[in-house]
């Protein structure tokens, strides 16, 4: 059977976690707004490039070639060849072009840098189609892997920046001119793209931390604030516990106990004068009160306040385990010598008394183990018997007796943000677990 709260209020835990949250998303997120913008700058500057290339290639290629394209190179004048090789020549060598083709408006390369081209005749795609008859450009890089850029790999590259310009001749003949150049001018020219977008990049990225960073601050301040004022709280409402249970204590001591004292005594006087049976009676009757009376004095010290040792809660536990041991019950300590919250330490302290209690009380055990260890600001106190045990009927029947003493440390607990369960079963022992939360 396990007795606990896990289902009660999360407490500052749950702020702790949803403060974490925040902060961990909006990391998240600002990285991947980065990384898309990073993305989008690059897919942008590299498009953008090539449209750049293209335009200058085109200008390029118009400028040299375009007073060459006539109708004499369509009727194949060696002459016209002449002058068109030559500017084209011009073009690779000084230009940076790679490759230069010359296109009659049916497919056919009418001249190429690449000799064993010319002549054949290759399908034009829809793009290429729609410059026939105008001056538009088309430009995009090209894999090489069609059968016209058989001969176009140049020093081990893999594409090439692929220009189309529309030509007419002085007659009004459509042709497509297509010059190649190395991507590395794509490159180079999207590479100054993306330094002049950088600053706005990491403006961009600075402003959304900066804007990230007072909404960080004002939580974690106001996370402090309200497990300051919580712990506040705390310690005034066991405060005020105390203050009722020291005024209790004293009525209950001052008035009950002292009346019952004062019957023991009447009772023992007038056993001595009196005949038998009759004394007989009266002296069961006096130790039968006096036996109330240390029941009286024992639910006293249950009920007067703890006070947390100068030494430290632990050492609060000193005289119960010491009489554990004069009954020859074995008591394992491994609490390290950590100083907690004053509200934390008082919280161990009853926990503890309460399980050694029920322990000495109970339990009929041959073995305690106390440990205390923690993980990270996490504290968890384990207090294990290996005595009789209990089942759910048998907690509920002690608490309808008035035994409240774990339940009430269990409402202690879920109000200071902790976690207290008892794991029991008829011959299995009992486990005491408290985990609680220290930030101090």
């Amino acid at each position: 059977m396990t007795l606990d709260q896990r289902d009660g209020p999360a407490g500052l835990r749950n702020l702790r976690g949803a403060v974490g949250a925040s902060v961990l998303f909006s990391a998240i997120s600002l990285t991947a707004l980065g990384f898309g913008w990073a993305w989008l700058f690059h897919r942008t500057s590299q498009n953008s490039a090539v449209d750049d290339a293209g335009r200058y290639g085109a200008l390029a290629g118009r400028a040299a070639l375009a007073p060459f394209i006539t109708d004499s190179l369509l009727r194949g004048d060696p002459t016209a060849i002449h002058n068109l090789a030559t500017a084209a020549n011009a073009l690779l060598t000084v230009g940076e072009a790679a490759h230069v083709k010359v296109w009659s408006a049916d497919g056919k390369v009418l001249w190429s840098d690449e000799a064993p081209l010319i002549g054949k005749t290759f399908p034009f795609g829809d793009d290429e189609k729609k410059l026939l008859g105008t001056k538009d450009v088309l430009a995009n890089l090209s894999s090489l892997d069609e059968d016209e850029n058989q001969f176009e790999i140049k020093d081990g590259e893999s594409s090439l920046l692929q220009v189309y310009f529309g030509w007419v001749t002085p007659t009004n003949t459509p042709m497509i001119v297509e010059t190649y150049y190395p991507t590395s001018l794509v490159d180079s020219r999207a590479a100054d793209q993306r330094r002049s977008f950088l600053p706005l990049l990491l403006g961009g990225l600075g402003l959304l931390i900066l804007a990230q960073l007072p909404v960080a601050i004002a939580l974690t301040h106001r996370l402090r604030r309200l497990q300051t004022e919580r712990e506040n709280l705390l310690e005034r409402v066991i405060a005020s516990s105390d203050i009722e249970r020291r005024r209790i204590a004293a009525e209950v001591h001052d008035g009950a106990v002292q009346e019952l004292i004062g019957i023991t005594f009447s009772l023992s006087a007038a056993a001595e004068e009196s005949e038998p049976p009759m004394n007989e009676r009266l002296d069961g009757l006096a130790a039968a009160t006096r036996h109330t009376v240390r029941s009286l004095r024992s639910l006293l010290n249950s009920i007067y306040p703890v006070e947390v040792p100068e030494r430290g809660w632990a050492a609060g536990l000193d005289e119960t385990i010491a009489a554990l041991r004069q009954r020859g019950v074995a008591v394992n300590v491994k609490v390290p010598d950590w100083r907690l919250s004053p509200a934390n330490e008082l919280l161990l302290l009853r926990v503890g008394r309460e399980a050694l209690r029920n322990v000495d009380a109970h339990a009929h055990a041959t073995r305690v183990d106390i440990t205390m260890t923690r993980t990270g600001s996490a504290v968890t106190l384990l207090i294990a018997d290996n005595g009789v045990g209990f089942d759910r009927e048998m907690a509920a029947s002690q608490r309808q007796v008035g035994h409240l003493g774990l339940q009430l440390l269990r409402d202690l607990s879920e109000d200071m943000g902790a976690v207290l369960v008892v794991d029991s079963k008829p011959g299995s022992g009992t486990t005491v677990h408290l985990e609680l939360e220290e930030n101090r």
